[in-house]
C-alpha cells in the first residue's frame, strides 16, 4: 500500500530455523511545556515511572471487597538530570508465568541521573506536592534511580522536573505546615472533611479554596448547625472570626451561613457572648464579632445554614 514500507525474507527454509525481529527502540524526553516544562522518559510505545516502594494499607471496604491505599516505602521526590546519552536501558528475560507490568517482575527498566527536591513533599492533604517550573535549583547528590514501565507502578511520577545546579534555576517553594490543631467536635462532619482544618493555621485564598483542608456539615442543609473547641484550661476572650467555606464557584452546594452567633459554656450552660456589634458573613474573608470578655475553657459556634444549602468553615479564630 502507499506510504507502507516492507521488508522481504527471501531464502531458503530449513527445519529449526528461527526468525527474530528486534523494533529499534530509543530513550527519548518529552517536555510538558503546560506543566512547568516537566519531562517524560519515554522509549518505543512505553512511558517510564520512577520506582517507588511500595505497601499496601487497609482503609475500609469489606473482606470481599476490600479498599487499600497504596503508601511510598522509599524516596519520590526526586528531579531528573535531563542526559539522555547517560541514561542505561536494563533488559532481563520474561518468566513464562510473570506479568510484564509488575513492579517486581517487568522485564525492562531504565536508570537514569536524579538528584533529590528537599523542599517537594507531601502537601498538606497528604498528597504529592504541585509541580514548580523546571528546572528546578537542587544540590544534592546525583543518584542513579530505576524507571520502569508506568504499567507496572501503582504509585507513579512519569511527569518529572528537571533539576539544575544554575543560578538560574527555580528554586522549590514547600508547601505550608499545618500547626498542631485544637481539640473540637461539631453537630456533624462530612466523612471526607475534618475538624482540624477548623485551626489548622493554613490560611485560605478565597472562600472556595479546595486546596486546602477544609470542614463542612455537608451533607445536612439548614437548620442550625455547631463546632465547638475545647481549650482544656479557661483562656479569656474577646473576639473571634471565622473563615466561611463557599464552593458556589465549582457547583457545590455549600454556601455561607444565613447567620452566626458564639457562645461560651459556663456553670454547666451554654451562654451568649454580649457583641459590640454585629455578627458578619461574607465571603473571601474572615468575618468577625467582638464582644464583653469573656473566660471559658470552651466556645461553641453555632450556624444557622441557608434552607436549601449546607455550610462549611476553613479556618475559625478566638
Amino acid at each position: 500500500s502507499a506510504g507502507k514500507q516492507f521488508a522481504v525474507v527471501d531464502r531458503t527454509w530449513r527445519k529449526g530455523d528461527r526468525l527474530s525481529l528486534r523494533l529499534p527502540m530509543r530513550i527519548r524526553l518529552k517536555k510538558w511545556a503546560d506543566n512547568d516544562d516537566s519531562v517524560s522518559v519515554e522509549r518505543g510505545p512505553l512511558t517510564y515511572s520512577l520506582e517507588i516502594g511500595q505497601k499496601y494499607v487497609r482503609k475500609g471496604g469489606t473482606d470481599k471487597w476490600p479498599a487499600f491505599e497504596v503508601l511510598p516505602t522509599s524516596a519520590w521526590n526526586y528531579g531528573l538530570v535531563p542526559d539522555v546519552a547517560a541514561m542505561r536501558v536494563v533488559e532481563r528475560p520474561i518468566r513464562p508465568s510473570a506479568q510484564p507490568f509488575d513492579l517486581a517482575t517487568a522485564p525492562v527498566e531504565i536508570l537514569a541521573r536524579a538528584r533529590r527536591i528537599p523542599e517537594w513533599r507531601l502537601d498538606t492533604l497528604g498528597m504529592v506536592g504541585a509541580l514548580r517550573p523546571s528546572p528546578a535549583f537542587s544540590k544534592a547528590p546525583i543518584e542513579t534511580v530505576r524507571l520502569v514501565p508506568m504499567g507496572a507502578a501503582r504509585l507513579r511520577i512519569s511527569s518529572f522536573p528537571t533539576v539544575s545546579e544554575s543560578p538560574s534555576a527555580h528554586h522549590w517553594v514547600a508547601p505550608p505546615v499545618a500547626k498542631k490543631a485544637l481539640p473540637a467536635i461539631s453537630s456533624h462532619t462530612f466523612s471526607g472533611d475534618t475538624v482540624n482544618a477548623l485551626s489548622d493555621g493554613l490560611l485560605p485564598s478565597n472562600s472556595g479554596d479546595q486546596e486546602i483542608p477544609r470542614f463542612t456539615w455537608w451533607d445536612h442543609k439548614g437548620g442550625t448547625e455547631w463546632v465547638e473547641y475545647d481549650l482544656r484550661s479557661p483562656r479569656t476572650v474577646s473576639s473571634s472570626s471565622v473563615y466561611w467555606f463557599d464552593d458556589r464557584r465549582s457547583g457545590g452546594e455549600c454556601r455561607l451561613p444565613a447567620s452566626w452567633r458564639l457562645l461560651y459554656w459556663d456553670a454547666g450552660a451554654w451562654h451568649d457572648v454580649k457583641p459590640s456589634g454585629p455578627y458578619e458573613v461574607a465571603a473571601d474573608r474572615f468575618c468577625g464579632v467582638r464582644f464583653e470578655p469573656v473566660r471559658s475553657a470552651r466556645f461553641r459556634l453555632e450556624a444557622r445554614l441557608q434552607s436549601v444549602f449546607s455550610g462549611g468553615i476553613l479556618e475559625w479564630r478566638l
